[in-house]
């Protein structure tokens, strides 16, 4: 392996992640699982740097599995349905309502974060 290679390296992984997150993010945004966190609203950056790859995979997983799929597309078409309703069908429901209760509890904490 020549010095160019060796320095280059770090590089190329980074690049490869960064592709490898940009697909994943196309991903989810496609899914109904990126249409889920959209109408109970969490971030969909906040969402793939939070959550680890095993963990959306399965959450997609459940999404693409799902037999409860004309209740899903019921809640996700009525807008008057509140967010914060419990999803009894839905697989993925705690983790998204988890997921979206970390994201609020770190927006609080930045807005209150005194500015010297």
């Amino acid at each position: 392996m020549d010095t160019s290679s060796i320095l280059l390296a770090p590089a190329r992984e980074l690049l490869d992640k960064c592709c490898y997150r940009n697909e994943l993010k196309n991903s989810v945004t496609a899914s109904r699982l990126g249409k889920m966190l959209s109408r109970k609203g969490v971030d969909l950056h906040y969402y793939l740097y939070s959550q680890s790859s095993s963990e959306i995979d399965r959450q997609m997983h459940n999404c693409m599995h799902c037999h409860n799929l004309g209740e899903c597309d019921c809640y996700l078409e009525i807008k008057e349905m509140d967010r914060d309703m419990p999803l009894a069908f839905c697989r993925n429901n705690d983790a998204i309502h988890k997921i979206r209760d970390q994201q609020e509890s770190l927006y609080v904490n930045v807005e209150q974060t005194p500015s010297y």
